[in-house]
Protein backbone atom coordinates (compact mmCIF):
# COMPACT_ATOMS: atom_id res chain seq x y z
CA UNK A 1 0.00 0.00 0.00
CA UNK A 2 1.13 3.26 -0.87
CA UNK A 3 0.36 4.64 2.90
CA UNK A 4 3.18 1.92 4.36
CA UNK A 5 6.73 2.55 4.98
CA UNK A 6 9.60 1.36 3.54
CA UNK A 7 12.51 0.08 4.98
CA UNK A 8 15.29 2.17 5.43
CA UNK A 9 18.84 1.15 4.26
CA UNK A 10 21.90 2.17 5.32
CA UNK A 11 24.37 0.85 2.61
CA UNK A 12 28.25 2.13 1.62
CA UNK A 13 27.29 4.60 -1.29
CA UNK A 14 30.45 7.04 -1.46
CA UNK A 15 30.83 8.75 -4.15
CA UNK A 16 33.67 7.94 -6.32
CA UNK A 17 34.01 4.31 -5.02
CA UNK A 18 35.47 2.12 -7.23
CA UNK A 19 36.02 -1.06 -5.21
CA UNK A 20 33.30 -3.55 -6.86
CA UNK A 21 32.65 -5.27 -3.37
CA UNK A 22 31.36 -2.61 -1.94
CA UNK A 23 29.03 -1.71 -4.94
CA UNK A 24 27.94 -5.56 -5.38
CA UNK A 25 26.88 -6.42 -1.14
CA UNK A 26 24.53 -3.34 -1.49
CA UNK A 27 23.16 -4.33 -4.54
CA UNK A 28 22.60 -7.84 -2.67
CA UNK A 29 21.39 -6.84 -0.15
CA UNK A 30 18.83 -4.58 -0.87
CA UNK A 31 17.87 -6.93 -3.86
CA UNK A 32 17.45 -9.32 -1.30
CA UNK A 33 15.12 -7.17 0.52
CA UNK A 34 13.02 -6.72 -2.41
CA UNK A 35 12.64 -10.33 -2.76
CA UNK A 36 11.64 -10.93 1.00
CA UNK A 37 8.62 -8.51 -0.26
CA UNK A 38 9.84 -5.41 1.41
CA UNK A 39 9.81 -1.90 -0.32
CA UNK A 40 12.88 -0.32 0.62
CA UNK A 41 14.36 3.35 0.06
CA UNK A 42 18.56 3.33 0.30
CA UNK A 43 19.07 6.28 2.68
CA UNK A 44 21.67 8.87 1.47
CA UNK A 45 23.35 11.18 3.49
CA UNK A 46 25.11 14.70 3.03
CA UNK A 47 27.52 15.30 6.10
CA UNK A 48 27.29 19.49 6.96
CA UNK A 49 29.58 19.38 9.67
CA UNK A 50 30.27 22.64 12.05
CA UNK A 51 33.48 23.74 12.47
CA UNK A 52 32.52 23.55 16.43
CA UNK A 53 31.29 20.21 16.42
CA UNK A 54 34.84 18.84 14.61
CA UNK A 55 37.40 20.65 16.95
CA UNK A 56 34.87 19.03 19.44
CA UNK A 57 35.94 15.88 17.73
CA UNK A 58 39.47 16.10 17.06
CA UNK A 59 41.23 14.63 19.90
CA UNK A 60 39.75 11.51 19.90
CA UNK A 61 39.94 10.82 15.49
CA UNK A 62 43.85 12.01 16.93
CA UNK A 63 43.44 9.02 19.23
CA UNK A 64 42.29 6.47 16.57
CA UNK A 65 44.91 7.66 13.63
CA UNK A 66 43.66 10.69 12.12
CA UNK A 67 47.03 11.90 10.93
CA UNK A 68 47.69 8.37 8.96
CA UNK A 69 44.00 9.04 7.04
CA UNK A 70 44.63 12.49 6.47
CA UNK A 71 48.45 11.56 5.10
CA UNK A 72 46.83 8.19 3.11
CA UNK A 73 44.57 10.81 1.18
CA UNK A 74 47.07 13.35 0.66
CA UNK A 75 49.16 10.54 -0.76
CA UNK A 76 46.35 9.90 -3.23
CA UNK A 77 45.70 13.38 -4.46
CA UNK A 78 50.07 13.46 -5.01
CA UNK A 79 49.86 9.98 -7.40
CA UNK A 80 47.17 12.31 -9.49
CA UNK A 81 49.51 15.01 -9.37
CA UNK A 82 52.48 12.77 -10.81
CA UNK A 83 50.49 10.16 -12.87
CA UNK A 84 48.69 11.50 -15.57
CA UNK A 85 47.65 8.19 -16.63
CA UNK A 86 46.12 7.09 -13.29
CA UNK A 87 43.89 10.00 -13.19
CA UNK A 88 42.69 9.36 -16.38
CA UNK A 89 42.30 5.61 -16.43
CA UNK A 90 40.62 6.17 -12.35
CA UNK A 91 38.00 8.12 -14.45
CA UNK A 92 37.35 5.69 -16.58
CA UNK A 93 36.66 3.20 -13.79
CA UNK A 94 34.60 5.75 -11.42
CA UNK A 95 32.62 6.49 -14.40
CA UNK A 96 31.84 2.61 -14.67
CA UNK A 97 30.76 1.89 -11.18
CA UNK A 98 28.94 5.06 -10.65
CA UNK A 99 27.01 4.19 -14.46
CA UNK A 100 26.18 0.69 -12.17
CA UNK A 101 24.88 2.29 -8.82
CA UNK A 102 22.87 4.97 -10.87
CA UNK A 103 21.06 2.10 -12.92
CA UNK A 104 20.31 0.39 -9.79
CA UNK A 105 20.82 1.89 -6.33
CA UNK A 106 20.01 5.60 -7.27
CA UNK A 107 16.57 5.16 -8.64
CA UNK A 108 15.44 3.59 -5.03
CA UNK A 109 17.72 6.52 -2.92
CA UNK A 110 16.69 9.57 -0.73
CA UNK A 111 18.82 12.00 0.10
CA UNK A 112 19.00 14.04 2.99
CA UNK A 113 21.13 17.17 3.72
CA UNK A 114 22.32 17.44 7.09
CA UNK A 115 22.31 15.99 10.44
CA UNK A 116 18.48 17.54 11.77
CA UNK A 117 17.25 16.19 7.62
CA UNK A 118 18.65 12.85 8.45
CA UNK A 119 17.12 12.57 12.10
CA UNK A 120 14.01 13.80 10.79
CA UNK A 121 13.91 11.99 8.30
CA UNK A 122 14.01 8.41 10.05
CA UNK A 123 10.51 8.76 10.48
CA UNK A 124 9.69 8.17 7.04
CA UNK A 125 10.81 4.39 7.76
CA UNK A 126 9.04 1.61 9.43
CA UNK A 127 12.70 0.32 10.51
CA UNK A 128 16.01 1.25 9.64
CA UNK A 129 18.78 -1.07 8.86
CA UNK A 130 22.38 -0.35 8.09
CA UNK A 131 24.07 -3.34 5.64
CA UNK A 132 27.48 -5.00 5.15
CA UNK A 133 31.18 -4.24 4.75
CA UNK A 134 33.38 -2.50 7.82
CA UNK A 135 30.71 0.48 8.44
CA UNK A 136 31.51 0.45 12.19
CA UNK A 137 35.43 1.48 11.41
CA UNK A 138 36.56 3.72 13.74
CA UNK A 139 36.00 6.98 11.94
CA UNK A 140 32.16 6.07 11.20
CA UNK A 141 31.33 6.92 14.90
CA UNK A 142 31.44 10.44 14.64
CA UNK A 143 28.78 10.86 11.63
CA UNK A 144 26.09 9.18 14.07
CA UNK A 145 24.96 7.48 10.36
CA UNK A 146 26.55 4.03 10.12
CA UNK A 147 25.58 3.10 13.67
CA UNK A 148 22.10 4.16 13.19
CA UNK A 149 22.78 7.35 16.01
CA UNK A 150 20.20 9.53 14.12
CA UNK A 151 17.53 7.20 13.76
CA UNK A 152 14.38 8.33 16.61
CA UNK A 153 14.64 5.32 19.26
CA UNK A 154 11.06 4.19 18.49
CA UNK A 155 11.65 3.00 15.16
CA UNK A 156 12.95 -0.56 15.13
CA UNK A 157 16.76 -0.90 13.81
CA UNK A 158 18.93 -3.88 12.98
CA UNK A 159 22.18 -4.46 11.32
CA UNK A 160 22.95 -7.08 8.35
CA UNK A 161 26.64 -8.29 8.80
CA UNK A 162 28.63 -5.47 9.76
CA UNK A 163 32.18 -5.21 10.67
CA UNK A 164 34.11 -3.09 12.84
CA UNK A 165 36.96 -3.36 10.67
CA UNK A 166 39.43 -3.81 13.81
CA UNK A 167 39.79 -6.11 16.22
CA UNK A 168 40.04 -4.19 19.62
CA UNK A 169 37.82 -1.47 19.87
CA UNK A 170 40.87 2.15 21.05
CA UNK A 171 39.32 2.41 24.69
CA UNK A 172 38.26 6.05 24.48
CA UNK A 173 35.75 4.65 21.94
CA UNK A 174 33.93 1.89 23.80
CA UNK A 175 32.02 3.33 26.08
CA UNK A 176 30.27 5.35 22.65
CA UNK A 177 30.54 2.24 20.92
CA UNK A 178 28.34 0.56 23.16
CA UNK A 179 26.05 3.13 23.76
CA UNK A 180 25.00 2.54 19.69
CA UNK A 181 24.87 -1.46 20.04
CA UNK A 182 22.42 -1.41 22.61
CA UNK A 183 20.05 0.96 20.63
CA UNK A 184 20.24 -1.69 17.59
CA UNK A 185 17.40 -4.39 18.36
CA UNK A 186 19.17 -7.36 16.23
CA UNK A 187 23.21 -7.28 15.54
CA UNK A 188 24.12 -8.99 12.51
CA UNK A 189 28.35 -9.03 11.90
CA UNK A 190 29.98 -10.64 9.29
CA UNK A 191 32.82 -12.14 11.52
CA UNK A 192 32.99 -14.35 14.78
CA UNK A 193 35.45 -11.18 16.14
CA UNK A 194 32.80 -9.07 15.52
CA UNK A 195 29.94 -10.78 17.54
CA UNK A 196 32.82 -11.54 20.43
CA UNK A 197 33.33 -7.32 20.45
CA UNK A 198 29.59 -6.98 20.85
CA UNK A 199 29.27 -9.53 23.53
CA UNK A 200 32.66 -7.64 25.61
CA UNK A 201 30.86 -3.88 24.83
CA UNK A 202 27.37 -5.32 25.28
CA UNK A 203 26.45 -8.73 26.54
CA UNK A 204 24.60 -8.94 23.72
CA UNK A 205 24.66 -11.57 21.28
CA UNK A 206 25.00 -10.93 17.60
CA UNK A 207 24.45 -13.64 15.11
CA UNK A 208 27.33 -14.31 12.28
CA UNK A 209 25.85 -14.02 8.98
CA UNK A 210 27.10 -14.58 5.60
CA UNK A 211 27.65 -11.69 3.96
CA UNK A 212 25.25 -10.30 1.43
CA UNK A 213 26.93 -11.21 -1.91
CA UNK A 214 26.61 -14.42 -0.82
CA UNK A 215 22.83 -14.28 -0.39
CA UNK A 216 21.73 -14.35 -4.14
CA UNK A 217 22.88 -17.94 -5.51
CA UNK A 218 25.46 -18.20 -8.59
CA UNK A 219 22.26 -18.46 -10.96
CA UNK A 220 20.58 -14.92 -9.92
CA UNK A 221 24.17 -13.45 -9.95
CA UNK A 222 24.47 -15.27 -13.73
CA UNK A 223 21.19 -13.32 -14.63
CA UNK A 224 22.45 -9.92 -13.90
CA UNK A 225 25.84 -9.98 -15.83
CA UNK A 226 23.97 -11.58 -19.30
CA UNK A 227 24.86 -8.12 -20.55
CA UNK A 228 28.10 -7.57 -19.64
CA UNK A 229 30.17 -6.43 -22.12
CA UNK A 230 33.47 -8.35 -20.58
CA UNK A 231 34.07 -11.16 -23.07
CA UNK A 232 37.56 -12.79 -23.29
CA UNK A 233 38.30 -15.15 -26.23
CA UNK A 234 40.86 -16.86 -24.79
CA UNK A 235 42.10 -18.22 -21.40
CA UNK A 236 43.55 -16.21 -18.52
CA UNK A 237 44.55 -15.44 -15.21
CA UNK A 238 42.66 -13.06 -13.88
CA UNK A 239 45.03 -10.58 -11.25
CA UNK A 240 42.39 -8.59 -8.79
CA UNK A 241 45.29 -7.37 -6.61
CA UNK A 242 44.54 -4.15 -4.08
CA UNK A 243 47.66 -4.29 -2.08
CA UNK A 244 51.02 -3.41 -2.84
CA UNK A 245 53.08 -6.57 -2.29
CA UNK A 246 55.27 -7.25 -4.87
CA UNK A 247 55.85 -10.62 -4.24
CA UNK A 248 52.18 -11.88 -4.80
CA UNK A 249 52.82 -9.98 -8.04
CA UNK A 250 56.22 -11.95 -9.06
CA UNK A 251 53.74 -15.08 -8.14
CA UNK A 252 51.36 -13.91 -10.97
CA UNK A 253 54.06 -13.54 -13.59
CA UNK A 254 55.57 -17.13 -12.11
CA UNK A 255 52.04 -18.78 -13.02
CA UNK A 256 51.82 -16.95 -16.31
CA UNK A 257 55.41 -17.88 -17.08
CA UNK A 258 54.42 -21.72 -16.19
CA UNK A 259 51.02 -22.12 -17.66
CA UNK A 260 51.23 -19.94 -20.70
CA UNK A 261 48.08 -18.37 -20.31
CA UNK A 262 48.01 -13.96 -20.76
CA UNK A 263 47.05 -12.21 -17.18
CA UNK A 264 44.24 -9.98 -17.40
CA UNK A 265 44.70 -7.55 -14.51
CA UNK A 266 42.36 -4.43 -13.06
CA UNK A 267 45.13 -1.88 -11.83
CA UNK A 268 45.00 0.70 -9.66
CA UNK A 269 41.13 0.07 -7.93
CA UNK A 270 42.02 1.27 -4.30
CA UNK A 271 45.91 3.11 -4.78
CA UNK A 272 48.20 3.40 -7.55
CA UNK A 273 51.18 0.81 -8.09
CA UNK A 274 53.26 1.51 -10.80
CA UNK A 275 54.61 -2.03 -10.64
CA UNK A 276 51.11 -2.68 -12.06
CA UNK A 277 51.67 -0.69 -15.33
CA UNK A 278 53.57 -3.52 -16.80
CA UNK A 279 52.10 -6.66 -14.83
CA UNK A 280 49.21 -7.65 -16.94
CA UNK A 281 49.35 -8.44 -20.69
CA UNK A 282 45.99 -7.11 -20.66
CA UNK A 283 44.79 -3.99 -18.29
CA UNK A 284 41.11 -3.42 -17.96
CA UNK A 285 39.78 0.13 -16.71
CA UNK A 286 36.24 0.21 -17.70
CA UNK A 287 34.75 -2.12 -15.87
CA UNK A 288 31.66 -2.18 -13.92
CA UNK A 289 30.74 -4.17 -10.56
CA UNK A 290 28.78 -7.02 -13.12
CA UNK A 291 31.64 -6.98 -15.70
CA UNK A 292 33.71 -7.77 -12.63
CA UNK A 293 31.69 -10.93 -11.98
CA UNK A 294 31.79 -11.84 -15.65
CA UNK A 295 35.64 -11.62 -15.25
CA UNK A 296 35.98 -13.62 -12.26
CA UNK A 297 33.22 -16.45 -13.72
CA UNK A 298 35.16 -16.60 -17.07
CA UNK A 299 38.98 -16.81 -15.71
CA UNK A 300 41.18 -19.96 -16.18
CA UNK A 301 42.52 -18.90 -12.86
CA UNK A 302 41.92 -16.35 -10.17
CA UNK A 303 44.79 -15.03 -8.11
CA UNK A 304 43.25 -12.01 -5.49
CA UNK A 305 44.33 -10.13 -1.87
CA UNK A 306 40.61 -9.49 -2.01
CA UNK A 307 37.80 -10.46 0.05
CA UNK A 308 35.02 -10.33 -2.48
CA UNK A 309 37.55 -11.63 -4.95
CA UNK A 310 37.20 -14.70 -2.55
CA UNK A 311 33.92 -14.74 -2.53
CA UNK A 312 32.93 -14.74 -6.20
CA UNK A 313 35.65 -17.64 -6.66
CA UNK A 314 33.79 -19.49 -4.18
CA UNK A 315 30.70 -19.21 -5.68
CA UNK A 316 31.65 -19.62 -9.47
CA UNK A 317 33.69 -22.91 -8.40
CA UNK A 318 36.97 -21.42 -9.66
CA UNK A 319 40.57 -22.30 -9.51
CA UNK A 320 41.64 -19.59 -7.04
CA UNK A 321 44.70 -18.52 -4.76
CA UNK A 322 44.33 -15.76 -2.36
CA UNK A 323 47.36 -13.72 -0.84
CA UNK A 324 46.91 -11.63 2.44
CA UNK A 325 46.81 -8.48 1.78
CA UNK A 326 49.57 -7.63 4.13
CA UNK A 327 52.48 -9.99 4.80
CA UNK A 328 51.04 -11.44 7.80
CA UNK A 329 54.63 -12.06 8.75
CA UNK A 330 55.07 -8.31 9.58
CA UNK A 331 53.31 -6.98 12.28
CA UNK A 332 49.75 -5.17 12.15
CA UNK A 333 48.41 -7.23 9.20
CA UNK A 334 44.84 -7.69 9.38
CA UNK A 335 42.87 -10.34 7.77
CA UNK A 336 40.06 -11.94 10.03
CA UNK A 337 37.38 -11.72 7.77
CA UNK A 338 39.18 -13.60 4.47
CA UNK A 339 39.97 -16.42 7.66
CA UNK A 340 36.52 -16.58 8.40
CA UNK A 341 35.41 -16.97 5.14
CA UNK A 342 38.06 -19.57 4.72
CA UNK A 343 37.46 -21.65 7.57
CA UNK A 344 33.13 -21.52 7.19
CA UNK A 345 34.26 -23.16 3.74
CA UNK A 346 37.18 -25.17 4.59
CA UNK A 347 39.34 -23.84 1.63
CA UNK A 348 42.02 -22.67 3.88
CA UNK A 349 44.76 -24.50 1.41
CA UNK A 350 43.63 -21.81 -1.00
CA UNK A 351 45.39 -19.06 0.92
CA UNK A 352 48.89 -18.96 -0.85
CA UNK A 353 52.37 -20.18 0.93
CA UNK A 354 55.25 -19.88 -0.20
CA UNK A 355 56.38 -23.18 -2.87
CA UNK A 356 54.93 -23.85 -6.25
CA UNK A 357 52.44 -21.69 -6.53
CA UNK A 358 50.80 -23.72 -9.88
CA UNK A 359 50.73 -27.11 -7.98
CA UNK A 360 48.73 -25.41 -5.16
CA UNK A 361 46.51 -23.62 -7.76
CA UNK A 362 45.52 -26.97 -9.39
CA UNK A 363 44.83 -28.64 -6.25
CA UNK A 364 41.25 -29.83 -6.04
CA UNK A 365 38.43 -28.06 -4.04
CA UNK A 366 35.82 -29.87 -2.74
CA UNK A 367 33.20 -27.70 -3.95
CA UNK A 368 30.46 -30.13 -3.00
CA UNK A 369 30.82 -29.35 0.90
CA UNK A 370 31.52 -25.77 0.14
CA UNK A 371 27.82 -25.86 -1.63
CA UNK A 372 26.59 -27.76 1.06
CA UNK A 373 27.78 -25.59 3.83
CA UNK A 374 27.19 -22.52 1.63
CA UNK A 375 23.32 -23.75 1.48
CA UNK A 376 22.89 -24.45 5.15
CA UNK A 377 24.32 -20.61 6.13
CA UNK A 378 22.45 -18.98 3.08
CA UNK A 379 19.29 -20.42 5.08
CA UNK A 380 20.49 -19.30 8.40
CA UNK A 381 21.37 -15.79 7.28
CA UNK A 382 18.41 -15.51 5.11
CA UNK A 383 16.31 -16.76 8.67
CA UNK A 384 17.96 -14.23 10.71
CA UNK A 385 17.06 -11.26 8.06
CA UNK A 386 13.25 -12.25 8.16
CA UNK A 387 13.54 -11.81 11.47
CA UNK A 388 14.57 -8.49 11.54
CA UNK A 389 12.67 -7.34 8.43
CA UNK A 390 9.82 -8.45 10.49
CA UNK A 391 10.60 -5.83 13.08
CA UNK A 392 9.35 -3.55 10.70
CA UNK A 393 5.34 -4.73 12.45
CA UNK A 394 6.39 -3.04 15.59
CA UNK A 395 6.86 0.27 14.18
CA UNK A 396 5.53 3.07 16.10
CA UNK A 397 2.56 4.85 14.07
CA UNK A 398 3.02 8.59 13.62
CA UNK A 399 1.13 10.99 16.25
Amino acid sequence: MENEKKIGCVVIMHPGQNNYGSSLQGFATVSKIGQLGYDYEIIRYNKKRSVKETLSQLPDMLKIGLVGQVCYRLHKKLDFMLHSDYKRTRAIRTKAVDAFKAKYLDAKSRFYTGYEALHKGSLNYAAVMVGSDQVWGPFSLYSKFYNLLFVYEAIPKFSYASSFGVSVIHPCQRKAVAGYLNRIDKIGVREQRGKEIVKELTGKEAKVVLDPTLLLTREEWETNINESRCAMDEPYILCYVLGERKDIRESIKELSRQTGIKIVNLPHIDNYHSMDNHLGDINLYDVDPFDFIRLVRDATYVVTDSFHGSVFSILFHKKFLTFYRKDPKKKGSTHSRIDSLFDIFQVKDRIYTDGDIRRQMEAEINYGYVESKLDEMRKSSLSFLTECLALSKNAVPDK
